[in-house]
């Protein structure tokens, strides 16, 4: 064996050690490029569509990004074209089967029913309030009205004569007051 060949084998040795697919690709045959289809349309041609494939598009070597092909696979491109992620399409959901319409506006227009039944019947208790409060203002109103008529009267009643018969005391006491002049003879 010469050294050349042995420096190979421990390449593809430590090569399989770092990233297992790139040996096998390099000791298996080569496989052809094949064309994609991108999402935002174009054609790209890729080797292998897994880590370490290359990416190519009108054959130069694809530029550092992410790619979404049409059926959803999503590559991210690292230098030189090298795909350095691939991750796979999501699974299709299952649709939910659509609902008639007919089926749909019936659903509204019985939920709508149901809320302006409901304001309705707080605008008619609404209602009923403002017509007790309006029952009671007018009451309050007659009140103040009947008060402000005695306040007139008890106003502009005329004052009467005093009743003679009648004694009007006096609470205070009379004093005289005494002169004090000893103060001017001392």
């Amino acid at each position: 064996m010469e050294a050349k060949e042995i420096l190979s084998q421990v390449k593809l040795f430590f090569n399989d050690l770092i990233n297992p697919s790139l040996t096998t690709a390099a000791t298996g045959p080569a496989e052809a490029p094949k064309e994609y289809e991108l999402k935002i349309g174009g054609m790209v041609t890729i080797d292998k569509l897994e880590a370490g494939g290359v990416v190519m598009i009108d054959g130069s070597p694809s530029l550092p990004g992410d790619l979404e092909l049409v059926d959803g696979t999503k590559i991210t491109v690292s230098d030189n074209g090298v795909i350095s992620v691939v991750t796979p399409a999501a699974p299709a959901e299952l649709a939910a089967p659509e609902m008639d319409m007919s089926a749909k506006f019936t659903a509204f227009e019985t939920s709508a029913n149901e809320k302006f039944t409901s304001y309705e019947a707080k605008f008619s208790a609404y209602e009923a309030r403002f017509a007790a409060t309006e029952t009671q203002l007018a009451k309050a109103t007659k009140v103040i009205d009947k008060l402000l008529e005695l306040n007139t009267l008890l106003v502009e009643a005329p004052a009467g004569t005093a009743d003679p018969a009648a004694r009007v005391g006096n609470n205070f006491k009379d004093q005289q007051k005494e002169k004090d002049l000893s103060i001017l003879f001392n």
